[in-house]
């Protein structure tokens, strides 16, 4: 509530959706990412397409802002 009232965004549990938020991602699973590998905590069954379109979206409104998306 708190967060929503200041106006600031919060993505909890893990930095930047392990790794999906640093564009990474944006074009799929990188051969040699650790979602390909399957180790680890994040599994390629977790970088779905919507996750990856939502980064997209996300992505473009940080461009137009001279940003990165992380």
């Amino acid at each position: 509530d708190v967060l929503g009232e200041e106006g600031i965004g919060c993505i909890p549990f893990s930095p930047l959706e392990q790794g999906i938020l640093t564009s990474k991602y944006l074009d799929g699973i990188p051969e040699d990412s650790r979602a390909a590998k399957s180790t680890g905590y994040l599994q390629k069954d977790q970088v779905t397409e919507k996750k990856i379109e939502q980064a997209k979206q996300l992505n473009a409104i940080a461009e137009q802002r001279g940003q990165t998306l992380a």
